[in-house]
């Protein structure tokens, strides 16, 4: 159980960020990259929950998969595939450096 599963590796969108789990979501590794260091705290710290939520809940439906495979029918607090979908779309949205042309208040 303490072994990473690839297939739950997450990265964040700017590619500074790797959450990595193992069978039933626990964490195994936090990846971060060196330009990660330079963000934001605030923004850091965002990236990394967005992207443990994502790879925890790719751990998750594997094992949902293996109840209903199983003929068990999981509970209401059992994430579902549209728990993932909306995670990952927060996840691909979030910007983990400031756009600098935002900074600059040029917009180009």
């Amino acid at each position: 159980m303490t072994e990473p599963n690839p297939a739950f590796d997450t990265a964040h969108p700017s590619g500074d960020v790797l959450f990595r789990s193992c069978r039933g979501g626990y964490l195994h590794s936090v990846v971060l990259g060196e330009a990660a260091m330079e963000a934001d705290v605030s923004r850091l710290a965002e990236a990394i929950v967005l992207a443990a939520d994502v790879s925890f809940l790719k751990a998750a439906l594997e094992i949902r998969g293996e109840m209903v495979t199983t003929g068990h029918a999981p509970s209401a607090a059992v994430p579902t595939g549209d728990d993932l979908r909306v995670a990952t779309e927060r996840l691909l949205v979030h910007q983990l450096h400031a756009d600098p042309r935002a900074a600059s208040g040029t917009g180009r």
